[in-house]
């Protein structure tokens, strides 16, 4: 079980982590965040293999709905080994492996933070 993310090398706002990889590598970052929409939460949710012929969520629930959704299934004792993989653009480079700690529902930016733990690369 694996959400795959896709990184920048950098990004406008975030020049104190200079590049995003190396400093999810060295722990420097240990969060990830994406808008909280249904397209996020349904990739959250297929992660675990809770595909769209298992679950739906209807495009006019809010975003806190759809946090409400996800955090209750990933706060499932069976799912705390989901992992997340994160690759600069889409390279056959090394990628890092982690284990997803948490996921926050930030109100006032609407988005999921991803929280995340064990961080480690494969060539």
């Amino acid at each position: 079980m694996s959400v795959h993310f896709v990184l920048a090398r950098y990004l406008p706002g975030f020049e104190e982590y200079g590049d995003l990889y190396q400093a999810i590598k060295t722990g420097k970052k240990t969060s990830e965040y994406r808008d909280a929409t249904p397209y996020w939460a349904k990739r959250l949710l297929n992660s675990i293999g809770l595909n769209k012929y298992h679950f739906t969520l209807e495009r006019n629930k809010n975003p806190e709905e759809h946090y409400e959704v996800v955090k209750s299934i990933f706060d499932s004792p069976d799912l705390k080994h989901t992992e997340a993989t994160f690759r600069v653009g889409y390279t056959k480079g090394p990628t890092l492996h982690a284990t997803i700690k948490d996921i926050i529902w930030k109100p006032t930016e609407q988005q999921f933070e991803i929280r995340i733990e064990n961080v480690r690369e494969t060539p």
